[in-house]
């Protein structure tokens, strides 16, 4: 019997030994990639702010850590939204005025001419501000004024105060569009400045220049220069200082409609006087 047992102890150690290293690798396996874990997991937690790799116990939603984050890379949504209606307001209000179809149904305004008609309730305005002798635009807002009577036909003369360079102002002339009543279908620009005129037309919000003069309107002391514009229905003849200075074409689309006459002043005063309107 004892050389059986002498033949398989060493086969028992043998097995056990082979137990023995196989608990062992699979116990340095484990700490390993323990190991190799914990170090993956360090440094994608110390970027997101220090959060709580587990998330069950993190105190701070990962929403709010990633807005904190790049709150100064974007603009939030307030600031967004006041920049809008910034662009939304200036749009708008620098949109001429068309009078109520009320207004000019009840043919108040039944005369053709008209001189220094500066009471308020004949024009549809904003911004103006009407005396007996004259009409001023306000210095800190855009300022409209649109005469309630239509014309096909229309002359119109003025005197503008000028203390040393002319003034920047537009003259328009509106042509309501029959389909949309309140909406513009066509508008002839006079715009004036110190160094020139020209002439747009403006169709849906989509301007084009129609004619440009350069000129040199500074005056050596102040005075009211005069202004006239002439529209027969196919051409414009503008006039300052009693000077021709411009004549051009006008839109076909206005020919033969009736317009509206509308001053239109960008946050700058100014002094209109010696006002007549005529025409047909």
């Amino acid at each position: 019997m004892m050389p059986e047992e002498s033949v398989t102890n060493p086969k028992r150690i043998r097995i056990q030994s082979g137990v023995l290293l196989l608990v062992c690798i699979t116990l340095v396996s484990a700490f390993l990639i323990f190991w190799i874990q914990s170090r993956q997991v360090e440094p994608s937690v110390s970027k997101t702010g220090k959060l709580n790799a587990v998330p069950a116990v993190a105190d701070v939603p990962l929403q709010s850590a990633v807005v904190a984050e790049t709150a100064d890379l974007e603009p939030g949504p307030i600031s967004a939204a006041s920049s809008a209606d910034l662009v939304l307001t200036q749009t708008t209000s620098q949109k001429p005025l068309l009078p109520d179809l009320n207004t000019v149904m009840e043919g108040e305004l039944e005369s053709t001419s008209w001189q220094n008609p500066f009471y308020k309730l004949f024009w549809k305005s904003q911004g103006w501000k009407f005396t007996d002798e004259g009409m001023e635009s306000a210095s800190d807002r855009v300022s409209v004024a649109t005469f309630n009577r239509p014309y096909q036909k229309i002359s119109v003369s003025f005197r503008v105060q000028v203390e040393k360079e002319f003034p920047d102002f537009d003259l328009q002339l509106l042509t309501r569009n029959p389909e949309h009543p309140d909406q513009i279908l066509v508008s002839s620009v006079i715009h004036f400045q110190n160094d020139g005129v020209s002439i747009s037309e403006t169709v849906a919000d989509t301007s084009q220049e129609l004619k440009q003069v350069k000129l040199d309107l500074t005056r050596t002391k102040s005075e009211a220069v005069p202004v006239r514009l002439v529209g027969t229905g196919n051409r414009f003849v503008v006039s300052i200082g009693r000077r021709r200075v411009l004549t051009c074409a006008q839109p076909a689309l206005q020919s033969g409609k009736e317009c509206f006459l509308c001053f239109v002043t960008n946050r700058e005063c100014i002094n209109l006087t010696s006002l007549r309107i005529e025409g047909e």
